[in-house]
């Protein structure tokens, strides 16, 4: 009974790990949804900014293409980033064991990695459509100046999430996931045949089976 406890206390502190780990990626998705919603909001507005027709037709399409692919990368991050806020936590806490939850962690960790690029790509649509409008609606020389600024905010910007991605950013990632003789349950791992832990069929042999 010790080694069965401490068998069962050493996967419940793994799944403790798992656990941070699913609030992390949570957490992530959180701030991605929170963010991407009100650019996709600013995106959506300058969709319905009017355009003179004197403009050039090339400038209006390059606009309307950055400004509808801002809104569109945006929107897809919210989406996605809800459906796994909502549904992940259910699909690792609902399961049947363990390997409920590492699936769920593998699952967010992907969708996190294909929602930060969509998320950056709909940023840099997003500036690219500020700079366009500007040089729709303005003369010349303010449409200049808003785009110099524009750009050194775009290089500023750049270069510090390069240097924060460097500091914080590591080569391997370790997880907390038993990747060999997991103990999908106790009862087996005991020697009962069903899994019931009933009668005289509980073993004490069930070191070797680990």
């Amino acid at each position: 009974a010790n080694k069965a406890n401490v068998v069962t206390d050493f996967h419940r502190q793994t799944l403790e790990v798992r656990n941070m780990e699913l609030t992390y990626y949570l957490m992530v998705f959180d701030k991605l949804s929170t963010i991407s919603s009100l650019l996709a909001g600013f995106a959506s507005s300058a969709l319905m900014v009017g355009i003179p027709r004197k403009c050039n037709p090339y400038l209006v399409t390059l606009f309307l293409l950055s400004t509808g692919s801002a809104l569109g990368a945006h929107l897809l991050v919210v989406v996605v980033t809800t459906m796994c806020t909502m549904w992940g936590p259910g699909y690792a806490l609902k399961g049947e064991d363990a390997g409920y939850v590492d699936h769920a962690i593998y699952i967010l960790d992907t969708t996190m990695s294909s929602m930060e690029r969509f998320f950056f790509f709909g940023l840099i649509c997003y500036f690219t459509s500020s700079i366009l409008v500007v040089w729709l609606l303005f003369d010349p020389t303010g449409s200049l100046t808003v785009t110099v600024i524009f750009f050194l905010l775009l290089v500023w910007l750049y270069c510090k999430s390069l240097k924060i991605a460097g500091k914080l950013r590591i080569s391997k990632k370790v997880d907390g996931r038993i990747k060999h003789h997991r103990v999908r349950n106790l009862g087996h791992l005991m020697g009962d045949a069903t899994g019931t832990l009933q009668g005289d069929s509980v073993s004490a042999n069930f070191a070797t089976h680990i």
